[in-house]
């Protein structure tokens, strides 16, 4: 498991790619936002499950291989979203973050690197 941790102006994210799959630790990035956009506000709209749902069937896959929510022995929650599902949250929490973390991935998938700044 590779993960890389950036920053942008204290917001944190957590990246982990793996078998050609990337995946957003979305708590990483909720911890710096307002408590009205956290996550699980998010992920209990009926369009975000519309969403998921038209997104597996088109896909062939499970809910569970576009969401992981990993709950540590510290009482912590990391919550892994697939990227393109991670950038609907983000879309919906935080306009600005949603077009750095597109930024970030365009660039990872073109250089296979992504820059710090």
């Amino acid at each position: 498991m590779k993960l890389n941790l950036i920053e942008d102006n204290g917001v944190r994210f957590e990246m982990d790619i793996e078998d050609n799959k990337l995946m957003l630790d979305v708590a990483k990035v909720a911890e710096s936002l307002r408590k009205d956009v956290q996550p699980k506000v998010w992920m209990n709209k009926r369009s975000v499950k519309e969403f998921l749902d038209l997104t597996c069937k088109q896909m062939g896959c499970r809910p569970d291989k576009l969401i992981h929510e990993v709950r540590k022995v510290d009482g912590s929650i990391e919550l892994w979203l697939e990227a393109f599902v991670a950038m609907e949250y983000l879309r919906w929490a935080n306009e600005r973050l949603a077009n750095w973390f597109a930024e970030k991935l365009n660039e990872l998938i073109s250089d296979g690197t992504i820059s710090c700044d």
